[in-house]
């Protein structure tokens, strides 16, 4: 082989590595969002009422790839589950909190496995077309999200297509058309990547339980016109001779102005005095 022909040979083989590599990253991307359970056939939206709240526990994710795509990364072992929530309120508001864990091998030139964690946490509004049946949610600020589901009395199954566009946009410049015409001739435009989220109904647990009537604080004591009865209890007794030893010396206010016998501005010893004189008395005597 002359030189010329080992140049040819050297930079065929660079483009089919490359080549090989950018596949496995955009396949790995699209499983990314994606899939515990490869489905044979297109998922088809049914629409429904997802009106409620649905939880998914370690739920595995299912995806939906064209064939030739899974022809051409083979073989190919994909495992997820998603955990979290999402509500459809009745007034047309969502909120979301759940993510997905995907852990995608596959087997090329080398043995590769790539983890993704995502989080999808947002509150927002939603709509929905029968014709479809098309899921729109809108965000402040953000691409409204597009899907179909299928929602029936128990599940709830949220269809997501991925677009080459869209997996590949994160790409450099240098990198994205080649991975373009790569994938294209895997993923026809109108058989997209497809994957599948499932929740379930959140049980109703029955009538919550009626909360424990608070205790009923206390009445305060009525006041009396008893001199030295600082408590209203009706007599003047040793409870009201410490109340009495604790604002001694003290400038009247509205907690100890009655203690202020003599209002004088202070509570001293003459008012000791005027108690000492009413000690022992008691209302009515």
């Amino acid at each position: 082989m002359n030189q010329s022909n080992f140049g040819v040979a050297v930079k065929e083989a660079r483009f089919k590595v490359l080549r090989n590599c950018v596949l496995i990253m955009t396949a790995f991307m699209a499983f990314g969002h994606a899939n515990a359970g490869a489905l044979p056939e297109p998922p088809t939206p049914q629409g429904g009422d997802l009106t409620g709240s649905w939880v998914a526990e370690k739920v595995g994710l299912d995806a939906y790839v064209p064939a030739a795509l899974v022809e051409a990364v083979k073989p190919l072992t994909v495992e997820g589950e998603i955990n979290g929530t999402i509500t459809f309120g009745s007034d047309g508001s969502v909120q979301a909190d759940y993510t997905t864990v995907t852990n995608v091998s596959a087997v090329l030139l080398v043995s590769l496995t790539v983890a993704v964690h995502d989080t999808s946490r947002y509150e927002g509004n939603y709509t929905v077309a029968s014709d479809a049946p098309a899921l729109t949610i809108t965000l402040d600020n953000e691409d409204p999200l597009n899907y179909t589901y299928t929602a029936t009395a128990d599940s709830l199954k949220i269809i997501r297509p991925l677009l080459l566009d869209e997996l590949l946009a994160s790409l450099s410049d240098a990198v994205r058309p080649l991975a373009m015409g790569v994938l294209s001739q895997h993923v026809p435009p109108d058989d997209p990547i497809r994957i599948v989220i499932t929740f379930a109904k959140m049980k109703d647990t029955g009538t919550p339980p009626t909360p424990p009537t608070p205790p009923t604080p206390p009445t305060p004591p009525t006041p009396t016109t008893l001199t030295g009865d600082f408590d209203s209890s009706g007599e003047v007794d040793f409870t009201d001779f410490l109340l009495f030893i604790a604002a001694f010396g003290k400038t009247p206010s509205d907690d100890n102005a009655r203690m202020d016998l003599d209002g004088n501005g202070a509570i001293d010893f003459p008012d000791f005095l005027l108690f000492a004189a009413a000690f022992g008395s008691k209302s009515g005597s």
